[in-house]
């Protein structure tokens, strides 16, 4: 009768818990420190009452758990499939008389269990404590089910990776390097792509695509957000079928690879030239990106790809033939230059997308803004353009932008960023970015801006219910209490006059803030609130706080600062820039010819004039010395503002 080896023996479990069992340890230690223990920290002492409830498991800890979750199954496919890679291990199991998927499903499912064996017995435990401590107030049982679960299908994940790339390679460290090139592969790649688009084609979106949930390309990025919110079945189900894939696959190529492979960077031969030039591809973004960023020049660009480039095709050749040795080998460079010229080429030829602006007929609404967002629901981002004038401005301008690319692309006085989002009457979407100078746009530009519905749909103020708010507060930044308004009629009367002011305020060009500033925090919850800017350009708003008796507290007046000093000290301007804060100050306080400015009109006229922030080119700089606590402001005046008591004592 023919003798059956049975493959799920003592013996070999025992054999595989020598070489990974102490990982499960290491695993479980970590996890129990991470939790359970922290947990009984929290929670039994006498002040237990004064902890809040937590969302998640992953609330304790977390970067712990974190490290925890991306290392150890990546490590345990590593020492588990360690004999794939020294040759006289992998001669001695191959010489059993087992087939290989026999071989892999012993391996791969033991060393799963030793993976998940710490994770439920952490579950248990913590189940253990949350029953014993009565921790229900804090989090729930499912809660921790829920965690587990969660963890397990990350482990799976991992481990799974780690297991595929074990088959096609046959170094353990370059199997435990690629692992983390595989499961970043996805996000790394696409950000890249996107990146390099936006270098290559005006008014590709980088910016816009880059925020929209490339985290969740890579399970380690996803796994970083869990902390804040929960995963989706969608998500659940994505990672199940890669699960399923990788095994699959990684047991067919395991039946394709041969014994010799060991000690080989990669196992066959014909993944070695993917290998080679998908490394040269990716190290020639790179640098692209790195010198884009860097230096922001063509000239650099190309350089960053030129060099990236080599140094990618290099390293994976020095990988490859495990030596460094490699300089002469420069035929395959040649044809990877080659190919890489007539890519870039080809992407350069892509007009027609350039150049696209849709019809007005084409349009059903359109969203301008000069800053990126992540959520379109969110109160803070703006909302879409429908009334067909608007829509119009808007595509002049974006057209003029086109029209402009050359001038758009030389120095700037004044960067813009400008996003166009158009939803389409056929359903599709159209999304350009650009970098313009906004001095070049200022006709078009407001056109749109002052525009009434433009203006209610990007300032928050329009988009509260004003029924939902309770208090306005308005801070003039020189005290620790600003003026509270709680009395809901006032608080009305504020919000329609801020609406009224918001409605006819004029277009500026220039970013250059001046004038009395105080900022106004519109409260609608307990940590839901808003800020507007309480410019000097308000009349009537500045004139109802006078009339309520208001405006001492909620504005800078002149009984509130005890001197000036100004200085158009030039040669010292220049180099204010270099200085601390403080040290400006000082300079300036000691400067023999600056003025000092305390009676009553000139400083309401200073207070009226001068701008905020001193980076700037303005030629008179000032100390504002604020009679509370002594404190001291750096402000500037523009030459065609400064008052003109200043500008004749400089003469």
């Amino acid at each position: 009768m023919q003798s059956k080896t049975s493959l799920f023996n003592k013996e070999m479990v025992l054999q595989v818990g020598r070489n990974v069992g102490w990982i499960s340890v290491i695993y479980f230690l970590a996890l129990f420190f991470a939790i359970p223990l922290r947990i009984m920290m929290l929670y039994s002492g006498e002040n237990y009452r004064d902890f809040m409830p937590v969302e998640r498991l992953f609330d304790f800890n977390f970067g712990i758990q974190f490290i925890m979750f991306i290392t150890v199954p990546v490590v345990m496919a590593i020492f588990l499939y360690r004999f794939l890679h020294v040759k006289q291990a992998a001669d001695l199991i191959h010489s059993l008389p087992l087939k290989r998927q026999d071989i892999f499903h012993f391996y791969t499912l033991t060393g799963f269990v030793f993976l998940i064996i710490p994770v439920i017995l952490i579950a248990l435990f913590t189940a253990i404590i949350h029953s014993v401590y009565d921790l229900n107030l804090y989090f729930q049982l499912q809660d921790i089910f829920r965690w587990a679960g969660i963890i397990i299908l990350f482990n799976a994940v991992f481990y799974l990776s780690g297991v595929f790339i074990a088959m096609v390679t046959g170094i353990s460290v370059v199997q435990g390097v690629l692992t983390y090139i595989m499961l970043l592969f996805p996000a790394g790649f696409t950000l890249l792509i996107i990146y390099n688009l936006g270098l290559m084609l005006y008014g590709f979106p980088s910016d816009y695509y880059q925020i929209r949930n490339i985290e969740y390309l890579s399970p380690i990025s996803h796994l970083t957000i869990l902390e804040g919110q929960s995963i989706s079945m969608k998500s659940v189900l994505l990672y199940l079928v890669f699960v399923l894939v990788s095994y699959v696959l990684s047991l067919f190529i395991y039946k394709k690879r041969k014994i010799e492979a060991a000690s080989e960077a990669i196992a066959f031969n014909g993944l070695k030239v993917v290998f080679k030039y998908g490394a040269a591809f990716c190290m020639m973004l790179l640098g692209g990106m790195y010198f884009d960023a860097m230096q922001n020049k063509f000239a650099w660009l190309i350089f960053g790809y030129t060099a990236g480039g080599i140094i990618g095709y290099f390293a994976a050749e020095m990988v490859l033939q495990k030596t460094w040795r490699v300089f002469g080998k420069v035929k395959g460079l040649g044809y990877f230059a080659v190919a890489m010229a007539v890519l870039i080429l080809i992407t350069q030829a892509f007009a027609p997308y350039e150049n696209k602006v849709p019809a007005l007929d084409e349009i059903k609404s359109v969203t301008y803004a000069n800053h990126v967002y992540m959520d379109a629901d969110d109160r803070f981002a703006p909302r879409p353009l429908y009334q067909q004038e608007n829509i119009e401005a808007v595509r002049k301008f974006h057209e003029s932008i086109i029209n402009n690319e050359k001038m758009n692309e030389q120095g700037m006085k004044s960067q813009e960023f400008a996003l166009f989002i158009y939803e389409l009457k056929n359903g599709d979407k159209l999304v350009r970015q650009y970098t313009i100078d906004r001095f070049d746009y200022e006709p078009k530009m407001r056109e749109i801006f002052e525009s009434v519905e433009y203006k209610h749909a990007h300032q928050p103020i329009f988009k509260m219910n004003t029924s939902d708010i309770t208090s306005i507060r308005i801070n003039k930044h020189i005290t620790d209490s600003p003026l509270t308004i709680t009395d809901e009629e006032k608080i009305h009367q504020a919000i329609a006059i801020l609406k009224k002011e918001i409605e006819q305020e004029p277009f500026s060009i220039d970013y250059y803030p001046k004038g009395n500033r105080s900022s106004i925090e519109i409260m609608s919850g307990i940590n839901d609130y808003d800020h507007i800017e309480l410019k000097h350009s308000y009349k009537s708003f500045i004139a109802w706080l006078e009339e309520n008796d208001m405006l001492k507290e909620a504005t800078v007046t002149p009984d509130d600062i005890n001197y000036i000093v100004v200085t158009n000290d030039s040669i010292e301007q220049e180099q204010f820039k270099e200085y601390p804060e403080e040290e400006i100050i000082n300079r300036i306080m000691n400067n023999k010819n600056a003025i000092k400015v305390s009676e009553h009109d000139q400083v309401f006229a200073a207070i009226e004039n001068a701008g905020y922030g001193w980076f700037n080119e303005s030629p008179y700089t000032a100390i504002f010395v604020y009679k509370t606590g002594n404190h001291k402001e750096i402000r500037t005046f523009s030459d065609k503002d400064v008052p003109v008591f200043i500008k004749e004592h400089f003469r």
